[in-house]
């Protein structure tokens, strides 16, 4: 009896770490709305902004194209992505990506709660119609879905934000379930 439950508790620790491996590293962030607002400029972008969240007072606080230097974006896990856009912390934030060739109501700006943490912006493949790679790809025309197909963001340090340092991000918590579980058998173990 004791072995078949160790089995099963060094089973399930195996399970937990396979599936810690790929998780995310961030929160992904809550998508809000998308529109195809074309080759728009600052003051359609952010009226578009104003219109998602319902925030008038919201002003555009930065925005960085992708021929900027400070341009960095990574993986965040097996289907995301993330920049680092530290020291701001928006409350909301909009991707646009270079949609030619694809289909012609495809959206192209996609706007964007930060809510986990503030200094990153963290989206997946699926929010914004795979245009940043996966399987669902909107178009076979040789350009493909990449995160080339990133124009510019933009984001305000008004409004929104949410989340921050006290939320536990995937694997912590994964870690500490873990934790739980190896108190519970032990205090079992001990009391039989």
């Amino acid at each position: 009896m004791k072995s078949k439950f160790w089995s099963i508790l060094v089973g399930s620790l195996f399970a937990t770490t396979l599936s810690m491996s790929v998780a995310n590293a961030f929160v992904i962030d809550t998508l809000l709305g998308s529109a195809r607002l074309a080759n728009s400029g600052d003051a359609t972008e952010l009226a578009y902004l104003k219109s998602v969240t319902g925030d008038n007072s919201l002003t555009l606080d930065f925005k960085v194209d992708s021929n900027d230097t400070g341009f960095n974006f990574a993986v965040n896990g097996p289907d995301s992505w993330f920049i680092d856009v530290g020291p701001n912390t928006p409350g909301y934030f909009m991707l646009k990506f270079g949609v030619g060739n694809t289909p012609a109501m495809q959206p192209d700006h996609f706007v964007f709660q930060n809510a986990g943490e503030l200094n990153k912006l963290v989206w997946s493949n699926s929010q914004v119609d795979f245009l940043t790679g996966g399987a669902n790809c909107p178009t076979n025309n040789g350009r493909g879905c990449n995160i080339g197909r990133l124009s510019h963001y933009v984001g305000t340090n008004g409004g929104g934000g949410g989340g921050g340092p006290n939320q536990i991000p995937e694997p912590a918590g994964l870690l500490l379930l873990c934790t739980g579980l190896i108190g519970l058998a032990y205090t079992r173990r001990r009391t039989s």
